[in-house]
């Protein structure tokens, strides 16, 4: 007798019994394969930064702004921040409101806090806000019509003062400390020209006669702008000054029965004229519908309204990667400025 034989009915009945538990294991593997891959692809529709949708209702869209004049700025930059808040409402967005403070420390809290979600501002104070907070540079504004802007250094025509050189012994007045145009711009020229700056609590004849004499009016009046500038070298109580090539053209900054007494003796590379910086924790197609909106405010006629009485606004558009990556040189100047003995 043959033993397969023998046992042939057995040995077929067991191997059913595996082959179908194997099918039935196969099958949950399948199941479990299958759910374990939702589950996963589910997860990965969210960033690290987003929340969901859901999340999201009943929000108020909110720009942060850096400014002295709070009554002034809120006029100006309402009607985008409600046009945003309008552009937003289907990721839960009910309204848009501007809040103001003269602080950029305060701006920056502001911003970590979530209690802002978008400022425009100019590059020095952009990118301490970006380093500093909780905020990305992401787009370029054409403030007032201009993409870029200068600093001018100017003297009066009679003096003795015609290059960046000339100024060495003498005293240059530059606007504040948070200044791009007025502070920062003007400090990094003369760190690039290798000129040496002393730092002068106010208007004094009395100066070192081996540097550059910096006043900063800011530290001197109880509220400092350009005009300060303009009327101090006019009257000698500054050799130069130094602010945007914009408030050279403004005859409000520099009056027209002062003006033609004036002359440019420097002018620096251009600038972007403002940025905008969004909070980096706001949900990624929060950022994008923010973005789109913005760059194509231009071509609707609520849109393009909105910008103009946003400072008279005339376009946004995004960066370069270039001009982006450019940026991080301005960065190490104004960590550089920022160290300096400027008190």
């Amino acid at each position: 007798m043959c033993v397969s034989s023998l046992f042939s009915p057995v040995l077929a009945h067991t191997l059913y019994l595996k082959s179908s538990v194997l099918r039935m294991l196969g099958l949950v593997a399948i199941v479990l394969t299958t759910m374990s891959y939702s589950v996963v692809s589910t997860a990965s529709t969210y960033t690290v930064d987003e929340k969901p949708i859901q999340a999201l209702q009943n929000q108020t869209f909110t720009i942060g702004v850096l400014s002295n004049k709070a009554r002034k700025h809120i006029g100006f930059t309402s009607p985008i921040a409600k046009y945003l808040g309008q552009q937003l409402a289907p990721y839960g967005y009910t309204e848009g409101r501007v809040k103001v403070t003269n602080s950029i420390v305060e701006l920056g809290q502001w911003l970590d806090t979530g209690e802002v979600d978008m400022v425009s501002e100019t590059l020095f104070a952009a990118l301490k806000l970006q380093q500093e907070h909780n905020a990305d540079i992401r787009l370029h504004r054409w403030k007032k019509g201009q993409a870029d802007y200068q600093t001018v250094f100017f003297a009066r025509k009679d003096s003795d003062i015609h290059t960046l050189e000339d100024l060495v012994g003498k005293t240059l007045v530059l606007e504040d400390r948070s200044s791009t145009s007025g502070f920062y711009m003007p400090v990094q020229t003369l760190i690039s020209q290798q000129l040496a700056m002393t730092s002068q609590s106010a208007p004094s004849r009395i100066t070192n006669p081996d540097s550059i004499n910096i006043i900063v009016a800011g530290d001197v009046l109880r509220r400092a702008d350009e005009i300060s500038l303009s009327t101090w070298v006019a009257h000698g109580q500054a050799d130069a000054g130094a602010f945007a090539n914009t408030n050279w053209d403004d005859s409000g900054d520099m009056p027209p029965h002062i003006k033609p007494d004036m002359a440019i003796i420097y002018r620096t590379e251009f600038i972007p004229r403002s940025v905008i910086l969004m909070r980096r924790d706001l949900p990624s197609q929060v950022k994008q519908t923010i973005e789109t909106s913005l760059v194509n405010a231009h071509q609707s006629a609520e849109g393009k309204a909105a910008l103009y009485k946003f400072q008279k606004t005339s376009k946004v558009e995004a960066f370069s990667p270039a001009r982006l990556q450019s940026f991080a040189d301005y960065n190490q100047y104004r960590m550089q400025i920022e160290s300096m003995r400027f008190k």
